[in-house]
């Protein structure tokens, strides 16, 4: 079974972020089934990418996936997410951690030239 834009985006939270707060808080992140639908009925429209309003640790997951992940250079979508600067920071697994850095208010990729938030 071929993966879909979304299926793909929902491994690599899984595989590269961490649960922000809460009792759970440091774990490898695994997605609620309304999680993933979120992620699909986002990215695997038929239309293109749908803006679709994202709260709370998810919010912070997608800025990640969009600031070094794999929609990082995708210039066709980026979501309208605005969760705070510590609940992304937050969320950014060891993996993540060597190709980020913290910039005052921002987290910025310098490999990518990518940023959270994007206006500087």
């Amino acid at each position: 079974m071929r993966q879909t834009r979304g299926d793909k985006n929902a491994h690599w939270i899984e595989m590269f972020c961490l649960v922000p707060r809460g009792p759970d808080k440091g774990e490898r992140v695994v997605l609620t089934q309304a999680q993933r639908e979120t992620v699909r009925m986002i990215y695997d429209n038929p239309s293109g990418p749908q803006d679709v309003r994202v709260t709370g640790s998810l919010a912070a997951y997608l800025a990640l996936l969009h600031i070094c992940g794999p929609e990082a250079l995708q210039h066709d979508f980026r979501p309208d997410v605005t969760p705070d600067i510590f609940t992304v920071w937050g969320s950014v697994g060891p993996d993540l951690r060597p190709v980020l850095r913290r910039d005052g208010e921002h987290i910025v990729c310098p490999e990518l030239g990518t940023r959270y938030p994007v206006a500087a």
